[in-house]
């Protein structure tokens, strides 16, 4: 619709490959390593922290998430 939704850099970032992947399953490892740039042994739960803002700002209290947890392996966005 025609709202206006408002991102960080990072959010940004997140979102664009995320949708470069669109179908596709991305593990936590692969986003850490493409979004952030970290190519280290890293705590992915950040990964989490910015996903739940990214359905909070763009899912606007629709029920379905287009952003689906894939459990214990990441994240996939469907139509």
């Amino acid at each position: 619709n025609d709202l206006e939704v408002h991102l960080t850099q990072r959010e940004f970032d997140l979102l664009q490959y995320l949708l470069q992947k669109k179908g596709k399953v991305c593990e936590r490892i692969e986003i850490i390593q493409q979004v952030w740039d970290i190519y280290f042994d890293y705590d992915t739960r950040i990964i989490d922290v910015y996903i739940n803002a990214l359905r909070k700002k763009l899912d606007l209290g629709k029920q379905e998430n287009h952003i689906q947890t894939i459990r214990g392996i990441g994240y996939i966005v469907k139509d």
